[in-house]
C-alpha cells in the first residue's frame, strides 16, 4: 500500500538533499543572523520564548515539589527541554524563512504554519522517536546501575529510591565502572537524538519531506560537520545551563528563540536542494 503523502511532498520527492561542509566560524553567523530576525520581530521571539519558559518552570516547580518526582526533576526537565525544544521551534524557523523570503510573519502566520507543520505526520513520527529514546534512557538507567551494583552490601539505602542510589553514586564519585559506563550511555543518547533533530524538524517544515529522509539527511549533515556540531552542542549546553540558573529560568526567554532562529540559518546553510 502506498504510503500517505502531501501535495508539498508529492512535489519535493524529486529533490535530492546534499550536505555541504561548513568551518568552525558559522556558528557565529548564525547567532548574528538569529539575533537581526529577533530585533525584526521581538514581539514574536518574546512570545515564544516566554511560553516555553513558563512551561518549563512550572515543570520544574511540579517535579521539584513532588514527594514522589523530586529526585529526577533534574533529568525529566532536560529530557523535556530536548524533546519540546526541536518542536516548539518550528514556530520561530517559519518566522526566519518568512523574513529571508521578503515577508512580514505575524503571530496568526506562524501559529497556522507550525500547527500545520506539528500536526504532519513525519512531525509526529520524529516526536514519537524522541520520547523513545527518552524512555529508554529512563528504563536502562537503573538497570544498569543495578548490574554495576550487584553483590554490593551497600547497593540501596533503606530510606532510597533506585533513582536516589543512581544519584548518590554520581555525586559523591563512587563506583567507576558505573559511573564511566554511564556517562557514554548518556552521552550516545542524547547524541544520536541531537542528530536525528538537529535538522530534521526545519527540513520537515521547509520541504515537507518524510521522515526517514529527514532523519537520514540531518545525520548526513552531522556527521560530515562533526566538529561543528560538537563545537555546537558545547555552545548550547552551556547557554541553556546558564539560562536555567537565572531566577525563573528567565534566561531561556531569549536563549530558547536565538537558538531556534540560529538553527534555521545552520539547516540552510548545510543543506541545499537540487531537482
Amino acid at each position: 500500500m502506498a504510503s500517505m503523502q502531501t501535495v508539498r511532498m508529492q512535489k519535493n520527492a524529486g529533490k535530492k538533499a546534499t550536505v555541504n561542509s561548513i568551518g568552525l566560524g558559522s556558528p557565529a553567523t548564525w547567532i548574528i543572523k538569529a539575533f537581526k530576525d529577533i530585533m525584526i520581530c521581538p514581539k514574536l521571539a518574546v512570545f515564544y520564548g516566554g511560553l516555553f519558559t513558563i512551561v518549563v518552570y512550572n515543570l520544574w516547580t511540579f517535579l521539584s515539589q513532588s514527594a514522589s518526582l523530586h529526585d529526577v526533576a533534574a533529568p525529566l526537565v532536560v529530557m523535556t527541554i530536548l524533546i519540546l525544544g526541536p518542536i516548539s521551534a518550528i514556530s520561530l524557523y517559519d518566522v526566519s524563512r518568512k523574513i529571508s523570503n521578503g515577508e512580514k510573519p505575524t503571530i496568526g502566520s506562524v501559529l497556522k504554519a507550525s500547527i500545520k507543520s506539528n500536526g504532519s505526520c513525519p512531525s509526529i513520527f520524529l516526536s514519537i522517536l524522541l520520547m523513545l529514546i527518552a524512555v529508554t534512557w529512563m528504563v536502562l538507567t537503573p538497570l544498569i546501575y543495578a548490574v554495576f551494583t550487584a553483590g554490593s552490601l551497600n547497593t540501596i539505602g533503606a530510606d532510597q529510591t533506585i533513582i536516589q542510589g543512581v544519584l548518590s553514586s554520581l555525586t559523591n564519585g563512587e563506583n567507576t565502572a558505573f559511573l564511566i559506563v554511564y556517562s557514554i550511555f548518556t552521552a550516545v543518547l542524547a547524541l544520536i537524538a541531537f542528530m536525528i533533530s538537529w535538522f530534521s524538524f526545519p527540513m520537515i517544515h521547509d520541504q515537507d519531506v518524510d521522515p526517514l529522509t529527514a532523519i537520514t539527511t540531518s545525520l548526513r549533515a552531522a556527521s560530515k560537520n562533526a566538529l561543528v556540531m560538537f563545537f555546537w552542542i558545547l555552545l548550547v549546553g552551556s547557554v541553556v545551563t546558564l539560562g536555567l540558573l537565572t531566577p525563573y529560568f528567565f534566561g531561556l526567554v531569549i536563549i530558547i528563540p536565538v537558538l531556534a532562529h540560529a538553527t534555521w540559518h545552520a539547516y540552510k546553510e548545510m543543506i541545499n536542494y537540487i531537482d
